[in-house]
């Protein structure tokens, strides 16, 4: 899985996630402004937890700034 791959598939989950237009979203996205509901945090924590087989603290999740932030440690974690 390339990192290209990885954030477009970042993007879509949060886009299902905080109910926003995926084309609206690129890897320096703030999740912070997408929102702060921790349903949506866990819906999209979820989702890549289940494709990616990583483990992401509810807790730690709002330390991502962004979705590039975020998959740079998917990838770290995947591997």
């Amino acid at each position: 899985m390339s990192r290209e791959e990885l954030v477009a598939n970042l993007i879509q989950y949060a886009a299902l996630a905080f109910k926003v237009d995926a084309s609206t979203l690129t890897e320096d996205t703030n999740l912070n402004e997408l929102g702060t509901s921790s349903l949506q945090r866990v819906a999209m924590s979820a989702s890549i937890e289940n494709e990616y087989d990583v483990m992401i603290p509810v807790a730690r999740f709002g330390n991502f700034e962004t979705i590039g932030k975020l998959a740079d440690f998917v990838m770290e974690e995947a591997e």
